[in-house]
């Protein structure tokens, strides 16, 4: 469970807005909604396609990778008569990874074929959280501490009606905040 504020960062919220833990919850969590992913640093498995011995990782920027399994394109022998290889363990030394983007770059296997497939367990996120993140979670906390009902679209008291799921809690303003954190998958 993500929490981007603590009840003492009241430099990120607006005047006049109270600081309290539901909110912050409510507020970081509709952020990792719409950024696909956890801001903070997290523990991320993954398999990873290989082209030239190229591929991506999913999350950035990459904090460290703490274990490696290749496939390899074919067997001992040189076909798949027995079935494609299994995962086996990895040398992490067969990695270059671009920590920024996400990119690697992988070496051969231990018998000198290439490696079609990875299964790369590995840290993602940012730490400390950026200001913008805060920033844009005080602004989500100050919307719903002024808005007790924030799924309500519209109420009309004469009829008694009342239109739920209302607009985004994301406004212009927090998308253009949260921009650079969002997930973007690149396959």
């Amino acid at each position: 469970m993500s929490q981007y504020l603590t009840l003492e960062d009241t430099d990120y919220v607006p005047a006049g807005t109270a600081l309290a833990l539901p909110l912050i919850i409510r507020a970081s969590a509709i952020i990792d909604g719409r950024c696909k992913r956890e801001i903070g640093v997290t523990t991320y498995t993954e398999r990873i396609p290989l082209t030239n011995q190229r591929g991506h990782l999913s999350y950035y920027p990459v904090k460290e990778v703490t274990a490696v399994k290749g496939r390899a394109a074919y067997g001992i022998t040189g076909d798949n008569f027995f079935g494609a290889p299994e995962f086996t363990e990895a040398d992490l030394s067969v990695l270059d990874v671009n920590k920024e983007i996400g990119s690697l770059l992988c070496g051969g296997s231990p018998f000198g074929a290439p490696y079609a497939e990875l299964e790369v367990t590995y840290t993602s996120g940012w730490d400390p959280i950026p200001d913008k993140v805060k920033v844009a979670c005080g602004l989500i906390v100050a919307q719903l501490s002024g808005n007790p009902d924030t799924n309500v679209k519209s109420k009309k008291d004469f009829d008694f009606s009342i239109e739920y799921f209302g607009n985004d809690m994301i406004t212009p303003e927090i998308a253009d905040l949260l921009s650079e954190y969002q997930h973007r998958s690149f396959r």
